[in-house]
């Protein structure tokens, strides 16, 4: 390995701007935008393969289930072997594994390749928070996780807008949009090897490279990291539910099928256009856990008040819900690194940890949500808010250390 010539050392004033914008470019890249253009695209597949909706909707579901069993293994060896070699490979292997899609000749082979595409796209999204946790202090943490969930939110915009109305037509066919994305993640792992100077680790920790079952023993102790994880798990559960149930939803009360795909547009336009500036505004007022409780409250209302809403309020309320969405999992995961008691050797093993508690919201909510529409078709919005508001009772009880103890990005 070689070292960067541009970057001599992680605590470069200019350097870390390069840093930040890599990892806002690289979910955007190789996370959700090849993600959220694969919905649109089923159709197709599902006829190419003879897939029926059931083994679609496991396929869809593949990823999210592999970052409940990967994604705290993935934050360990990003401590271990550090950023630079973790991010490299894992997305040089999101680019194979998503390139070998392509070649799937039936459902097995499909979630296959899918499930294991999966699991090194859960470990990138760790990293990209550690690597802000290396760069930032305490003071811009919230801005620069903002400007990294700014780039998770540009790929959720994109991707449904630009699947099926650009790409797939340039291109002639989905295993050519397949082959695309895989090449576009291999060459973001060379982005990283060059880009990344080598990891130098402090002289405290070179030789303290901690083992999975050491870095879980002193994650698990710290409360505050445990009451984080099982509050965004509400979120997630929130979240999931009701992005996936919405369109259908939309359709089953008379909405043309081209407006109710778009109306959840709307709940990402707005909250990617909020999410840097409520994330600096974070960082300036410290005021952490108050906008945790502040956003949980306003996404709980927010999708609960869709049971009972219609016509051109549904697209209104989506709109005002979103602004809080992404400047929230911003700060929430600010909020993991800024846990007291974690330093910088853990931070990858903490945000993993908390994590894989957010994707089993996401992995139960759906199926239990959507089995609920049987009651009425507004149900199901009722139960995803009331696990927004189980967020907020969580995030109430979340200790707020003093500004002291705030760590400072060197760990």
């Amino acid at each position: 390995m070689f070292a960067n010539p541009l970057a001599l050392n992680q605590t470069s004033s200019s350097y870390r701007w390069v840093m930040l914008i890599l990892c806002a470019i690289t979910p955007l890249c190789v996370v959700t935008l090849p993600n959220l253009s694969l919905p649109p695209l089923f159709a197709t597949i599902g006829e190419d393969l003879s897939l029926s909706l059931v083994e679609i909707g496991t396929i869809w579901g593949a990823g999210s289930f592999a970052g409940v069993f990967f994604a705290l293994i993935g934050g360990t060896l990003g401590d271990r072997f550090g950023t630079r070699t973790t991010l490299f490979v894992t997305c040089l292997m999101t680019g194979v594994l998503g390139l070998a899609r392509s070649f799937a000749i039936d459902f097995t082979t499909l979630l296959i390749t899918s499930l294991l595409f999966g699991v090194f796209q859960a470990i990138i999204q760790i990293m990209l928070f550690k690597v802000a946790r290396q760069w930032f202090p305490a003071e811009q943490l919230g801005m620069a996780s903002g400007v990294i969930s700014a780039g998770f939110a540009s790929g959720l915009l994109l991707g449904p807008l630009l699947s099926t109305s650009v790409i797939l037509p340039a291109l002639g066919g989905w295993r050519q949009v397949l082959v695309l994305f895989g090449v576009v993640a291999i060459l973001m792992s060379l982005v990283w090897l060059v880009i990344h100077p080598v990891d130098h680790p402090p002289a405290t920790q070179r030789h303290a490279r901690a083992s999975l079952g050491a870095s879980l023993s002193h994650v698990v102790h710290l409360r505050n990291l445990w009451i984080l994880g099982i509050g965004g798990l509400g979120i997630s559960a929130c979240f999931q539910g009701f992005s996936g149930y919405l369109p259908t939803y939309l359709k089953s009360i008379g909405w043309e099928s081209l407006d109710a795909d778009r109306a959840l547009a709307a709940f990402f336009v707005t909250s990617l256009t909020a999410v840097v500036p409520l994330s600096i505004l974070s960082d300036r007022l410290r005021l952490r856990r108050g906008f945790l409780i502040f956003g949980a409250l306003v996404l709980s209302v927010g999708i609960g008040l869709l049971s009972v809403v219609d016509g051109a309020v549904v697209v209104l309320l989506i709109a005002a819900t979103g602004c809080v969405f992404d400047s929230f999992m911003a700060i929430l995961n600010a909020s993991v690194l800024e846990v007291e008691g974690l330093s910088e050797l853990y931070a990858g093993t903490a945000i993993g940890f908390a994590t894989t508690i957010r994707y089993l919201g996401g992995t139960f909510s759906p199926p239990v949500g959507n089995g609920l529409a049987t009651l009425g078709y507004g149900v199901p919005f009722l139960f995803w808010g009331g696990m927004g508001l189980f967020a907020v009772i969580m995030f109430a009880f979340l200790l707020k250390p003093a500004k002291s103890a705030l760590p400072d990005a060197a760990g």
